[in-house]
């Protein structure tokens, strides 16, 4: 499951959380209580400038040498097992990482390495994190009533679902299937149509970033009926306890007809993508 996440870096099984003013001796003496036996290597992380990178360098040596000094076998090529000190305001958090996340690969996906690019295209992070936030699964059937560019059916296909796509954008929906062909998601069924008329009886999940008229054209409609006629399908088309997820201009009041139509809202989270804009992302359930 850790490996679906786009914004964290590794998975670390904790060892101890020692205030900032914890020497290197302290923290070799607890990480030796549990691998004695196993090759190390430190690695020392930095968060949010809470020591300077000379400071982290200097750390990540002198843990290393120190741990030899010790009786430790440290390896700094080839460990069995990566200790990471995350230096954090006030504290250093010690573990041995167990994973490393998508990241990488999410990322390689970005809008600058896509054949079919539009300024409304939605960050490939973003596009991971609502499908996470969403609970896909593989084979699950994951509709974007506004699926522009393919961002969230290409990620939806990495997941191994089955990626619905509808698009009333003929300009956006014929060349969103360069994307799909030159990322490999064979699996995604694009189709050309209204999302305040979905042609489909019945989906998993739906995850989408609806146009709201800056970036992205409402087709001369207005940005809230756009709105209210997606949620009024998407009542219609969603399973039994399904998720929607999908992004809106903070100031629109969907919320009330999210209710009225028969979803709970779970989730609601802000972003702020410049200083005369702030999205919010709604997490609802059917």
């Amino acid at each position: 499951m850790f490996k679906r996440l786009a914004f964290s870096h590794f998975l670390c099984e904790e060892f101890c959380i020692l205030e900032k003013g914890a020497s290197s001796s302290e923290i070799i003496g607890l990480v030796q209580e549990r691998l004695f036996k196993e090759s190390i290597a430190f690695r020392v992380r930095r968060v949010r400038g809470s020591i300077s990178p000379q400071e982290a360098s200097s750390l990540e040596r002198e843990l290393n040498a120190k741990a030899r000094e010790a009786g430790l076998l440290v390896d700094l090529e080839n460990p069995r097992s990566t200790i990471e000190v995350v230096a954090s305001e006030g504290f250093f958090l010690v573990g041995r990482k167990i994973c490393l996340s998508d990241r990488r690969r999410v990322f390689s996906r970005s809008g600058g390495t896509k054949p079919f690019f539009h300024p409304s295209s939605l960050k490939v992070e973003l596009a991971r994190v609502m499908l996470n936030l969403a609970r896909v699964r593989e084979g699950s059937v994951v509709l974007d009533p506004f699926s522009g560019t393919g961002t969230i059916l290409i990620e939806a296909n990495e997941l191994r679902t089955i990626p619905v796509g509808l698009e009333i954008d003929p300009a956006m929906a014929y060349p969103s299937l360069r994307n799909y062909r030159w990322f490999r998601a064979f699996e995604v069924c694009q189709v050309l149509g209204d999302a305040r008329h979905m042609p489909l009886r019945r989906v998993d999940a739906i995850v989408t970033d609806p146009p709201y008229g800056r970036r992205a054209s409402t087709h001369g409609l207005e940005s809230l009926r756009v709105y209210e006629g997606f949620i009024e399908e998407s009542s219609r088309v969603l399973r039994d306890k399904g998720w929607i997820v999908f992004l809106a201009p903070s100031e629109m009041p969907v919320e009330d007809f999210l209710v009225s139509r028969g979803f709970r809202i779970m989730e609601t989270y802000f972003i702020e993508v410049h200083t005369s804009l702030t999205r919010k992302l709604l997490v609802a359930r059917s």
